[in-house]
């Protein structure tokens, strides 16, 4: 993975001022929803959405790339190679919340080959080990339900970390309409306008509930008929949908008093929703952290 050098730092955010065209981001939970037809009835679409969902390797290999500019960045404003200004500022938040996106899908995509299991538990081990520096208890709360058990906690603990592939700085240059990318220094304008482009939280929240009703419809059909596996698929789309939405919700940072109530009623939506997985329950919650902590960099 290629990184910023501190030498050309400065260079590079030349680069980006004059010479770079402005490009689409799209974060990790946005991308969901580009997966599947538009055009197919909606139980057939959440049934694509859930047999195309992504690898994981690629989404860790971005987030860490993301990672890797972010501390290349704040290297440079620490050593004075470079002088803090709304751009630069805005580029942090951006990266953070890809950042975000990215850990987040990590645990609410459900992993499709053992290379994606290593690739997820990796991320487990980490925030695991953040819980147990933590004397906060909610948070090793949080953690268990996300990560599971002692027991799944002992079995991650053995496996060999995931070979994440290299992430090609340029690719965002090819990138597909709603394809996710790694995005670099070079692309801070594009960074900035993202994340001054205001989402409609609340069209994700209408949409998120739409879709988790249309899941308690679908199991209740389930429980009659013979074969109960035909509504497996949709489900699991279904709830990846919806839950990638409210996870988009709690990353994006609170603008106004209207984005927190958005965020509450995210929270207050899946709280009583006991049959939906655990673990994506507690990825909400920690997205909508997540997303406070970004806020909080304002």
């Amino acid at each position: 993975m290629k990184t910023i050098d501190q030498a050309d730092i400065t260079s590079v955010w030349s680069m980006a001022a004059v010479d770079v065209p402005l490009i689409a981001i799209v974060d990790e939970l946005e991308a969901l929803e580009f997966l599947g037809d538009d055009d197919q009835p909606r139980l057939r679409r959440c049934a694509s959405v859930w047999r195309e969902r992504p690898s994981l390797l690629p989404i860790r290999g971005r987030a860490r790339f993301h990672v890797a500019q972010l501390e290349a960045l704040l290297t440079a404003l620490g050593n004075g190679i470079v002088k803090v200004d709304a751009l630069k500022a805005d580029c942090v938040r951006a990266w953070a919340v890809l950042i975000n996106a990215g850990n987040v899908a990590t645990m609410l995509i459900a992993p499709r080959s053992d290379a994606d299991y290593r690739a997820r538990a990796d991320l487990r081990r980490a925030l695991r080990h953040q819980a147990r520096r933590s004397d906060e208890p909610h948070l090793a709360d949080r953690v268990s339900r996300m990560c599971g058990s002692d027991f799944v906690a002992l079995s991650e603990e053995g496996m060999r970390p995931a070979r994440v592939p290299k992430v090609c700085a340029q690719r965002f240059l090819r990138a597909a309409p709603g394809e996710p990318a790694a995005y670099p220094l070079a692309v801070a304008r594009s960074l900035q306008l993202w994340l001054e482009t205001p989402v409609d939280l609340a069209d994700l929240f209408d949409g998120a509930r739409t879709l988790l009703a249309q899941v308690d419809v679908c199991r209740r059909l389930q429980s009659k008929v013979t074969d109960a596996t035909l509504w497996v698929d949709p489900i699991r789309g279904a709830e990846l949908l919806a839950y990638g939405r409210l996870a988009r919700i709690g990353v994006w940072p609170a603008r106004d008093d209207e984005d927190l109530a958005i965020k509450q009623a995210a929270l207050d939506l899946i709280a009583p929703r006991y049959r939906d997985p655990d673990h994506m329950r507690a990825a909400i919650e920690w997205a909508v952290a997540l997303g406070q902590s970004v806020s909080d960099l304002d």
